[in-house]
């Protein structure tokens, strides 16, 4: 027998309410490409930040 892992009831409100609004809205797609920059710099030691042409030379 498996047990469901327990979820708060705020938590299934949450969700609930998570799946009823517009998940893909513009904003919510802003919120996620934002935050997977962040990830992606702060895991990758190497990034390469877009930089723009007029600080090149600086």
């Amino acid at each position: 027998m498996s047990k469901k892992p327990y979820t708060s009831e705020i938590t299934d409100f949450l969700k609930q309410l998570d799946d009823e609004i517009k998940p893909d809205s513009p904003s919510r797609q802003a919120e996620k490409k934002k935050y997977a920059e962040i990830i992606e710099k702060r895991d990758n030691p190497e990034y390469d930040e877009k930089k723009s042409k007029l600080w090149e030379e600086f």
